[in-house]
């Protein structure tokens, strides 16, 4: 049971992890060709990609939401699955976003 809720956790999370950190790191080489200066990028970035993290580590809105209504009516796990799927994605876009304020200075 522990291991299927870690599951439902950890899959949302990490993905929304990966898109924050690797699009910003790979985005940033953009700065390369367009002789801008690296953390200005990162940062312009960062805030456009952070929405884009949320979304990919809910996997489909459509199927969250609908999961959240059977949930409304009568079924808690359901519900209760969907909000570790939601908690997952945000947690993991807030995680990548505070790794990489710590990595360019932002954060001390």
């Amino acid at each position: 049971m522990l291991i299927k809720i870690i599951r439902v956790f950890c899959i949302p999370y990490f993905t929304s992890l990966g898109v924050v950190i690797g699009g910003t790191i790979i985005g940033s080489l953009s700065s390369i060709f367009i002789f801008e200066s690296p953390v200005k990028i990162i940062n312009s970035i960062l805030k456009d990609i952070r929405l884009w993290g949320i979304l990919v580590g809910l996997g489909g809105s459509f199927t969250t939401i609908r999961g959240l209504e059977i949930g409304l009516s009568g079924e808690f796990t359901q519900l209760a699955k969907q909000g570790l799927i939601l908690l997952g994605a945000f947690l993991g876009s807030f995680t990548g976003f505070k790794i990489i304020s710590f990595l360019i200075g932002e954060i001390k």
